[in-house]
């Protein structure tokens, strides 16, 4: 996993919402609330704060939550057969997991997603 600073936490969290969204037909805000336009920029509002802190970045539990939405969209990947975008979305997930380790090391795995989905899992 790569590591991040808090100096480019937000920077690399922006460019991972930018090329995961320009990825999708719709608004992956619209199916996932925790990945809402609001809670997206509530985290990166964070993530801006922290890197001027000299405390460090700190997320609360919904901005956790909202990171982890955007680490399951890049994970989903493996379900293409497209090798190149699959590549490139682990790289994303990775930068993601990077800025998670950083900004909430008290979470050892990603926060369960309580939604029903079609598919019943």
């Amino acid at each position: 996993m790569p590591s991040v600073s808090p100096a480019d936490a937000a920077r690399v969290f922006r460019e991972a919402v930018a090329a995961l969204s320009e990825r999708l037909s719709s608004d992956y805000g619209e199916l996932v609330p925790d990945a809402s336009a609001e809670r997206t920029s509530a985290l990166l509002d964070r993530l801006e704060a922290g890197a001027a802190s000299t405390r460090g970045i700190r997320l609360a539990d919904d901005q956790v939550e909202t990171l982890d939405a955007w680490i399951r969209l890049a994970d989903n990947a493996v379900l293409n057969d497209d090798t190149r975008e699959a590549a490139a979305r682990k790289r994303i997930g990775d930068d993601l997991r990077a800025i998670r380790a950083l900004a909430a090391p008290r979470f050892d795995r990603l926060l369960e997603d309580d939604r029903e989905t079609e598919l019943g899992a």
